[in-house]
């Protein structure tokens, strides 16, 4: 995780194929963010990023906390291990489902 600085705030998550296997994971890591109070701005496809493109299996790039708002800096600092939780219960609801 990281935080970036944009005009956005909440979370979203970046595929190499907005179609597919990425697409479904990032989907649940974002519903899952979503219930902890992040605003979700989607999964986008970002056919650029070597993290995504060179990958041999599903991979999504979370960018949770656009650190705009004093409200998305203080929910990642107040409940960042409900953060992670919620980002590795979207990763085992993709695995345990397919």
């Amino acid at each position: 995780m990281h935080n970036i600085n944009l005009t956005l705030e909440g979370i979203e998550t970046l595929v190499y194929n907005r179609y597919g296997e990425a697409a479904r994971l990032a989907g649940n890591i974002n519903a899952r963010l979503e219930q902890v109070g992040y605003e979700n701005q989607g999964v986008n496809e970002r056919t650029n990023l070597v993290v995504l493109n060179q990958t041999q299996m599903p991979a999504a790039l979370v960018e949770v906390g656009f650190i705009n708002t004093d409200a998305d800096n203080r929910l990642l600092d107040e409940r960042f291990q409900e953060t992670a939780r919620a980002i590795a219960d979207g990763i085992l609801a993709t695995v345990w489902s397919s």
